[in-house]
């Protein structure tokens, strides 16, 4: 993947991986998701993506 504003890790995972350039913060939805992004500081992203995996099943 070459677009700097997709954090590829999040995108293998399934996580949206949107990343708000002038922040660094990450969307952690689930890829493909309805809607605006959530955008995430980038310290808690790790945890989040795990939550949503686990609540939602992907």
């Amino acid at each position: 993947m070459h677009n700097s504003s997709t954090d590829e890790a999040a995108a293998l995972l399934g996580g949206c991986g949107q990343v708000h350039l002038p922040s660094g913060s990450m969307c952690t939805l689930r890829n493909g998701h309805a809607g605006s992004c959530e955008f995430t500081p980038a310290k808690r992203v790790d945890a989040l993506l795990a939550e949503h995996k686990a609540a939602e099943g992907w």
